[in-house]
């Protein structure tokens, strides 16, 4: 191993040890109606350095609960090589991918805190809770997550499956007279029985 590329690796370990990274899954609101709610939610990443770039992500968003429909998935990045919105099913949207490349367009890569997207939900009728957790979405045969220092020939500072993920909570209640309708159903069906 020569001089250089041990220096690469030891930048690369300390950029990646001075800054925590972690994917955001973000809801504009937290509380909305189950008959036409809509929640914007955005995927960003926090915690990059300075000269450290999202070159690639491929992800799975899981839903913890599948009450609202999804829309597909809308990228915010730059220079995209080969993006996909991915597949809504029901809350959840799979095969979710992107990337950018600074050798393609390296003014407009994207550094520091980047946004990797944006999707919607929408109220279906149901009420409950929905978050959502990240898995590796299979299409680049890539992690869920890739940084890169400085150009795509920089060492990677970030590659991986395994880091924080914070998702916001939306609460859908019960429709208002939900719990009367349920009642009023349960007496006349305990009146047929008699």
């Amino acid at each position: 191993m020569t001089n250089r590329s041990i220096a690469a690796l030891a930048l690369a370990g300390s950029c990646f040890a001075a800054s925590a990274q972690t994917i955001r899954i973000t809801a504009d609101q937290t509380f909305v109606s189950p008959i036409s709610g809509t929640v914007n939610w955005t995927v960003s990443v926090t915690g990059l350095t300075a000269g450290q770039f999202v070159q690639a992500y491929d992800f799975n968003l899981v839903a913890s609960n599948e009450i609202m429909d999804a829309t597909p998935f809308t990228t915010a990045l730059s220079s995209l090589i080969g993006p996909t919105a991915g597949t809504p099913t029901t809350a959840s949207i799979l095969g979710v991918s992107g990337g950018q490349s600074t050798l393609v367009d390296p003014l407009n890569a994207t550094f520091g805190d980047v946004v990797l997207g944006t999707f919607t939900t929408n109220a279906n009728g149901s009420s409950g809770t929905l978050s959502y957790a990240l898995t590796d979405g299979g299409v680049l045969g890539a992690p869920i997550l890739r940084v890169r220092l400085g150009s795509d020939l920089g060492p990677i500072a970030l590659e991986g499956d395994d880091f924080d993920v914070i998702s916001s909570e939306v609460l859908l209640p019960p429709a208002p007279g939900a719990g009367v309708a349920l009642g009023f159903g349960a007496i006349l069906a305990s009146r047929r029985r008699r």
